[in-house]
């Protein structure tokens, strides 16, 4: 036997020998691996509300619909408390509980004293959500400044769209809704009050405004926004039955 024949069999031998150690070495195929399960990393479930989702679907129709425009469309809500504010537009328009104390307990006897002598109390709106009173801001920009005289081609649907939000929201064309207000704050609410001629309350003779007074309450700018009323003061004294003037 050759030299080189019987170096050329060790080698063989050799690699037979540790590929054999290897497999010993290996598992079983069936099984399985010896992990700590609380290692893992846990994939985190990001939860979306059927409010967020159906506002994603609008936005994405509305795209498509308005998408030979030029004009922009609204921006979509995503906070989610101006969402529900949103989706109960039409059915629940005022919000007392989200209002300061101070401005509920003024609210409840503003409505208390115009019923007294006769008169009629229509609550509008009272608070809102800083993202739901830019939207209603952003409505009314949009309808009545860019596209209530508009006949742009490839505008109608958004046209159709804005204009169907205005209504929703019973915006008016004269009272322009401002970017923040006082109803984000808890301290304002809006109302349609009415009083009858000659209305009288302890035998004094009552207007709208000095029944606000005699709550704390006032309408800041009567010939602009007429139904809008804001706190303006502490809690007034009641003396022998009769509601005393706050100091503002």
């Amino acid at each position: 036997m050759t030299l080189g024949r019987t170096i050329s069999r060790i080698l063989v031998f050799s690699l037979v020998c540790t590929c054999a150690h290897a497999a010993d070495s290996l598992p079983a195929l069936g099984d399985a691996p010896d992990v700590d399960a609380e290692a893992l990393p846990v994939p985190v479930a990001h939860r979306m509300t059927a409010s967020i989702a159906e506002a994603q679907m609008n936005a994405l129709r509305r795209a498509k619909l308005m998408a030979g425009c030029k004009i922009a469309p609204l921006t979509d809500i995503t906070d989610p408390e101006a969402l529900e504010f949103e989706k109960n537009a039409e059915t629940e328009p005022a919000n007392i509980s989200g209002m300061t104390p101070d401005a509920a307990e003024a609210l409840d006897s503003f409505e208390g004293m115009v019923a007294k002598v006769g008169g009629t109390f229509d609550l509008k709106s009272a608070y809102r959500p800083p993202a739901y009173q830019a939207h209603l801001h952003e409505v009314w920009v949009k309808w009545v400044k860019e596209l209530r005289g508009s006949r742009r081609k490839g505008c109608q649907a958004l046209r159709e769209d804005v204009a169907a939000e205005f209504a929703k929201h019973q915006l008016l064309v004269k009272q322009q809704p401002v970017p923040s207000s006082d109803h984000t704050l808890g301290l304002a609410f809006d109302a349609a009050v009415a009083l009858p001629r000659g209305a009288k309350l302890n035998g004094k003779r009552m207007t709208v405004d000095k029944l606000a007074a005699l709550v704390g309450i006032k309408r800041p700018t009567i010939r602009r926004d007429p139904v809008h009323f804001k706190l303006v003061a502490p809690k007034p004294t009641v003396s022998a039955g009769f509601v005393q003037p706050a100091t503002f």
